[in-house]
């Protein structure tokens, strides 16, 4: 049996994350940057997104802010040209930009839908769009798109807009990794479930409880739980998966 050392193999390669000033995109860049990547950042929260970057390398040198929104072709296309211009390749796209407005369907408004819808799917694809001719050029690279347990199952408190809208990135992650495999681009999803982070801590107890029913273990999932899996996904230790989401919930689906 051929020996394999045991590395994340992400030393010097170039990744993107969008959504990455929020506390799973945070982590998510923290955990990639940790292992040796340079990351770009991207967010349209400019304050934040500058503040972690300064946390992270205060010289600049492996990071790169871009203030960008995922639902505007234009920034998202500038955004990917600048990680080029100062990183000269792209290896890894992470889309991890999201919103979440619940409301009951008969309060919900059309705008309303397609306002989440339009950030956690359409910005899912206007990323993948930029990036995918970079990959090819190079002859491979990887995505990994943050789906939702809300997109696998109904779950209260989420929204028919925003499960709709995670449903459809676990069918796009699905199609991508068929279509883009023969080009040695891996595609693959990460779906959490209930995450305590400063916003959900403001969610009434018996709210997140009732979230988090079924799952089988005590402790609750926490921002780098996501991190953690979206960087083996990202790594050379998933080189033979593609096409899969990845269920990080605690045991919620087991049945």
């Amino acid at each position: 049996m051929e020996e394999r050392k045991k590395t994340y193999g992400l030393g010097g390669k170039v990744c993107a994350v969008t959504g990455a000033a929020g506390a799973i995109g945070e982590a998510i860049a923290s955990l990639l940057f940790a292992q040796g990547a340079r990351v770009g950042l991207i967010d349209v929260n400019e304050a934040a997104g500058r503040d972690l970057v300064g946390r992270l390398d205060p010289a600049g040198d492996s990071t790169l802010f871009l203030r960008a929104d995922v639902t505007s072709e234009d920034e998202i296309d500038a955004a990917v040209k600048r990680i080029l211009a100062k990183f000269s390749r792209l290896d890894v796209l992470v889309n991890c930009a999201g919103i979440l407005k619940h409301e009951p369907i008969d309060e919900m408004s059309l705008a309303n839908f397609e306002s989440v819808v339009r950030v956690n799917l359409t910005g899912t694809f206007v990323a993948c769009r930029a990036a995918v001719p970079i990959m090819k050029r190079q002859g491979g690279g990887k995505i990994v798109n943050i789906a939702s347990l809300g997109g696998r199952t109904g779950r209260p408190g989420v929204g028919v807009n925003y499960a709709a809208s995670k449903a459809g990135v676990i069918g796009l992650s699905q199609t991508l990794a068929k279509e883009l495999g023969p080009h040695g681009i891996y595609v693959n999803a990460v779906a959490p479930g209930p995450i305590l982070t400063e916003l959900t801590k403001k969610v009434p107890p018996d709210v997140f409880e009732r979230w988090n029913a079924g799952k089988a273990v005590t402790k609750n999932g926490a921002p780098v739980d996501v991190a953690e899996a979206v960087l083996f996904l990202a790594s050379d230790l998933s080189n033979w998966i593609t096409g899969v989401t990845l269920d990080v919930n605690g045991g919620i689906l087991i049945r």
